[in-house]
């Protein structure tokens, strides 16, 4: 009787012991034989980071080669005793056809005593190999002394769709900048394959110079741009940073910065430290954006609730992670989208639109009837200058309630000037037309945040 790998999946995860592989997959593509070579760690506090680099090389029926420069694995070990691997790497070489490139992402998730499986995602701009873009594969990995042999297999009756985009959480209120990064851009190294499918990765090198931290990068890092059909372009740039807090303490924080890159680089970081004070960071809800104003910086915030640092509960259960070593969900995030760079290593100065500070003045309003009422049916006082008439933002620029006060409200007499496009001069300085039409309050799109919407800027007052 011949059982469904369907069947064996399930089989395997209920012994949850030793993995079955899943007897469809019965086509050797080629083998990858890594040699480690140096190797970072962090111990944080829900999970420890190991960052190994490596060279191999590939060989098989369709394609010998080797792996070029910034190859690497993070795993994270987390304390409820999983793993997640994540490969990343380039190998130039040789198909049927000639000269070629190939670009893996292999990923992984098993817990101790099991053998491990990967899911690649797979770009290459072999013409004959094309088909391994959305070719059903699996990699068997094996321990070998210093490093892996990894075995990939192909399931010759399926097919796989490409990886979708997740895009980075942006509906809480990011306002406590928690890191600033500098980042000094270096050389990179892309594959361009079938139906526009695009891998790049920029080497990157980093630093940290605030009275919070003051570090550097431990080595060169790498910023994994990907990108598929009709999506998105996703990047993943990982780093670690070793230096002292504003206590005086040794420390390293790792950094896994996922995100999407439309122009302006968002992101969503996943991050670990050995800083016992910091340990609250690894759970909380955390944001990324970029800025150019004084070099290319990195900011990364949280939100700004204290119960966080206060009374941090670690959980040793990521909840972005799936512990089921077999589900292997195609939508593998390679949106590890750490978008920080654009593809040509150029960069949009309009990547800062949710972090410019707006005037910072804590003025409380002290007449309730000087505010939008549908602002004083809620029971809070304008946060702007007593007369009202100016938008008054908090640091992180985004409005809402702070301090018992609203930020963002506006009380301004309605002209008879007929432009509803007219706007405030920094707005237009920067090419947008404002969103709402003239009036005495602020117009904000669904999500309550000002900043740029199909092309238009929403949150800023229409001055007619």
């Amino acid at each position: 009787m011949k059982l469904s790998s369907k069947y064996l999946f399930s089989l395997a995860a209920l012994l949850g012991s030793t993995y079955v592989y899943a007897d469809s997959y019965t086509k050797e593509v080629f083998t990858v034989k890594i040699t480690n070579d140096k190797l970072y760690t962090v111990e944080g506090s829900t999970c420890d980071i190991e960052m190994q680099t490596f060279k191999g090389t590939a060989s098989g029926q369709y394609f010998n080669g080797q792996t070029k420069q910034n190859s690497s694995t993070v795993y994270k070990k987390f304390k409820d005793g999983h793993t997640e691997s994540r490969a990343r790497y380039i190998l130039s070489g040789q198909s049927k056809n000639g000269q070629c490139n190939i670009f893996i992402e292999d990923n992984g998730n098993y817990k101790e005593g099991q053998s491990i499986v990967t899911k690649p995602t797979i770009i290459t701009n072999c013409q004959d190999l094309a088909w391994l873009q959305t070719a059903d594969i699996q990699g068997r990995v094996e321990s070998s002394g210093n490093g892996q042999t990894i075995q990939f297999m192909w399931n010759e009756s399926n097919k796989i769709s490409y990886p979708t985009v997740k895009r980075p959480d942006s509906s809480k209120n990011y306002s406590k900048e928690i890191f600033t990064f500098d980042i000094n851009v270096g050389q990179s190294d892309g594959v361009f394959g079938r139906d526009n499918a695009m891998a790049n990765m920029i080497s990157f090198t980093c630093s940290s110079n605030t009275s919070s931290f003051r570090g550097k990068g431990l080595d060169t890092f790498v910023d994994t741009r990907l990108q598929f059909q009709g999506q998105v372009q996703t990047l993943s740039a990982r780093y670690i940073l070793q230096g002292k807090d504003d206590e005086g303490r040794d420390c390293k924080v790792y950094i896994e910065n996922n995100g999407i890159d439309q122009g302006t680089m968002i992101t969503e970081p996943f991050i670990i430290t050995d800083n016992p004070k910091w340990a609250w960071i690894e759970t909380a809800p955390l944001h990324g954006t970029t800025s150019m104003n004084a070099g290319f910086k990195i900011h990364l915030w949280s939100v700004n609730d204290p119960s966080l640092w206060n009374n941090p509960q670690p959980n040793n259960n990521n909840n972005n992670n799936n512990n089921n070593n077999n589900n292997y969900n195609n939508n593998y995030n390679n949106n590890n989208n750490n978008n920080n760079y654009n593809n040509n290593n150029n960069y949009n100065n309009n990547n800062n639109n949710n972090n410019n500070n707006y005037n910072n003045n804590n003025n409380n309003n002290n007449n309730n009837n000087q505010c939008p009422s549908s602002i004083t049916s809620k029971g809070y006082q304008c946060c702007s200058s007593s007369n009202c008439e100016v938008v008054y933002t908090d640091g992180d620029g985004e409005w809402g309630v702070e301090n018992n006060n609203w930020c963002g409200c506006i009380k301004k007499p309605i002209s008879n000037a007929s432009d509803p496009n007219t706007c405030n001069p920094g707005v237009k300085a920067q090419g947008y037309d404002c969103c709402s039409s003239c009036g005495p309050t602020i117009y904000t799109d669904k999500d309550g945040k000002w900043g740029v919407e199909n092309n238009n800027w929403c949150g800023l007052p229409t001055y007619c």
